[in-house]
């Protein structure tokens, strides 16, 4: 036996157990019952189960959420509490039985509160002579806020009312509602297509426009960091052209290459995470099983880390060349330019002594030249020693 049809059989032999009341234990006019005779049929004749005098009312009972429900497509168990989400519809059970007697009706409607809250009653509000066992009630979620109803919670307020006097003697001109009920536990109804159209149709349109927006944003993201990335390196050229001049620039081109190719890594690598970032926001958690859940999670929390590593490898590749330009490159140029400096002092040394030399070889030339001219023997003088240029 499967665990559907053992779900039946237990329901089917408590109900069973006690049949409809037939002849009023106290008959009295037509009216609404006030909380008095509720308390009577209650404990005496099983009006109610289980009973509480808490959810009693001058003129009515308050029934509560009970543990099962069906929302989504999907038949549940309400282990603490259900939440109805906005333009969706669930069915309820209640957590009490009713027995009515065969001269008594019951009406029921949800509570105001929850009528505040924005849950509309979409089912019917009278219970008829002799129905047995416990309620089903259809609710809409109007409002465009989740709404959570606990299980115990008062539900709906019931009240209960006489019809004219019921006669067991009279035969089918008096139509009987059948007992055992056909339709006793929540799977019976053929509600496994009852869902809100508002909430699947307009509720797909809706996420679809929210995609929609996520992958603008995602785009607009994505152009932002690469602008940024462009940006920096424009700014990071400009600082190199100022620093060096147009006329030294090609000391700076082995730079160039790798900083474009940092800068050009980086900002790929951002819109990559980014991309990614973005398609996974778009996945609603609530949708997947728990491991799934947290899955995506890990997934999400990686690449928001991946996404800060790239920026810092960003902000790295632009210090450092800045570092290069501001303080490398400078130094070298200083060196070479010493170095030449030092070269050019060593000539201009080598250069004067030389001059030098020339200049006291014409003087010694030119005091023999005028010693010959006047004809007279040179005295021998002690030559200075020759310098070649």
């Amino acid at each position: 036996m499967t665990d559907l049809k053992k779900k039946k059989a237990k329901e089917l032999a408590e109900i069973s157990r006690i049949p409809p009341l037939e002849v009023d234990p106290s008959p009295g006019g037509a009216g609404i019952l006030l909380s008095d005779e509720i308390t009577l049929f209650a404990e005496e004749h099983n009006l109610i189960a289980p009973f509480k005098k808490a959810n009693l009312k001058p003129a009515g009972y308050e029934l509560t959420v009970g543990d099962e429900y069906f929302m989504s497509g999907q038949y549940m168990t309400l282990d603490s509490h259900v939440t109805i989400q906005p333009f969706e519809v669930a069915v309820i059970k209640t957590g009490e039985r009713v027995r009515l007697p065969r001269f008594m009706i019951a009406r029921w409607n949800i509570r105001v509160r929850h009528a505040y809250a924005g849950l509309l009653w979409v089912g019917g509000p009278q219970v008829d002579p002799g129905y047995a066992g416990y309620l089903f009630c259809p609710i809409y979620n109007l409002s465009d806020k989740p709404v959570t109803l606990y299980r115990g919670e008062e539900l709906a307020l019931m009240d209960f009312s006489r019809t004219t006097p019921f006669n067991p003697a009279k035969g089918k001109e008096l139509v009987r509602y059948k007992f055992p009920p056909t339709r006793i536990i929540l799977e019976e109804f053929n509600i496994i297509d009852f869902q809100s159209a508002l909430f699947t149709r307009a509720g797909r349109k809706i996420e679809e426009f929210e995609e929609s927006l996520k992958t603008l944003e995602g785009r607009f993201i994505q152009f932002t960091q690469i602008s940024f990335a462009v940006f920096a390196m424009a700014l990071t050229l400009l600082a190199i052209y100022s620093k060096a001049g147009s006329t030294a620039l090609d000391e700076y081109a082995g730079y160039l290459g790798p900083l474009t190719l940092g800068l050009s890594i980086a900002a790929f690598v951002m819109a990559f995470f980014s991309h990614w970032q973005s398609r996974l926001s778009r996945v609603s958690l609530d949708r997947y099983p728990a491991p799934l859940s947290r899955r995506i999670r890990e997934v999400r929390r990686f690449l928001s880390i991946s996404w800060i590593a790239s920026m810092a490898v960003c902000l790295f590749v632009g210090v450092g060349t800045l570092f290069v330009v501001q303080y490398l490159a400078p130094h070298k140029r200083y060196e070479e330019q010493s170095a030449k400096i030092s070269v050019s002092d060593k000539n201009a040394s080598d250069a004067l002594a030389i001059a030098k030399a020339i200049e006291q070889r014409v003087l010694t030339l030119q005091r023999e030249n005028e010693e010959l001219r006047r004809g007279s023997p040179a005295q021998p003088q002690q030559q200075s020693p020759r310098t070649n240029p």
